[in-house]
């Protein structure tokens, strides 16, 4: 404080930038996983908890992406709550 005048905090990206580039972010993201999905129509075995089938490859691509994103979340939610709760 000089002069018994301080000085504004510093501003970020507003809200609306940061919604942007996340919006473009995650239609870049689904635009290559489609792609990745479409291009891999195989069947593969796979080991589910319950047992062993064969599945095309665009579902298992499909189901480690939705996990990840739940999961990625969840943790981002439990990490920004854990910083808000501290002074």
């Amino acid at each position: 404080m000089v002069g018994g005048v301080s000085a504004p905090p510093p501003e970020g990206p507003s809200r609306r930038e940061t919604v942007t580039a996340k919006t473009v972010a995650a239609v870049a993201v689904a635009i290559l996983l489609i792609a990745f999905g479409l291009s891999n129509r195989d069947d593969v075995p796979v080991d589910w908890l319950v047992g062993t089938t064969h599945t095309p490859l665009i579902v298992v691509v499909v189901v480690s992406a939705v996990l990840g994103a739940i999961l990625g979340a969840a943790a981002v939610r439990k990490s920004s709550r854990r910083s808000k709760d501290q002074p």
